[in-house]
């Protein structure tokens, strides 16, 4: 946790949910065959994931090792930053794609390739090469994220 201290001081609210974090590692610590929520993710899931991200995703993004925090496209593991988005933007970016910027390379759609239940098995799959302080910290984005869209569109606007 201390790692992610400089994300926090100064910001009450996240703060609470360094702290909201902290509780439910201590209850869940993510593992192999579990999401980072402590949800049992069955072996043949984490295989079709696996399957899937080496087959559509490993040739741009790389492996489980290597890479960087600004590398373009960014690798998934643990050197990476996906962990810091939710799962639904993870989601959303996979099946709908994404361009920073003119100059970077985009990223395209998979909406015809894959199906949301198909990419819920590669965030599986990924999520087993983050730390457990990573999982749990995306855990708690992703619960923040889902949170604010139940709660209403005008609730939560302009906040990341």
């Amino acid at each position: 946790m201390v790692g992610l201290m400089p994300l926090v001081i100064g910001r009450p609210r996240a703060r609470v949910w360094v702290f909201l974090g902290a509780a439910l590692l201590l209850s869940a610590c993510g593992t192999n065959g579990q999401t980072q929520l402590g949800t049992p993710v069955s072996k043949a899931v984490l295989q079709r994931g696996e399957a899937l991200y080496n087959a559509q995703c490993l040739s741009c993004h790389g492996g489980a090792t290597g890479g960087g925090l600004k590398d373009i496209p960014p690798p998934h593991n643990a050197n990476g930053h996906t962990w810091h988005h939710p799962d639904q933007q993870i989601t959303d970016i996979v099946l709908n794609g994404f361009s920073f910027s003119l100059d970077e390379p985009k990223m395209p759609a998979f909406k015809d390739k894959l199906t949301e239940e198909e990419v819920e098995a590669i965030l599986a799959y990924i999520k087993t090469w983050w730390t457990p302080e990573q999982r749990q910290w995306q855990a708690t984005v992703t619960a923040q994220t889902r949170e604010r869209s139940l709660s209403g569109p005008d609730k939560g606007q302009g906040q990341n």
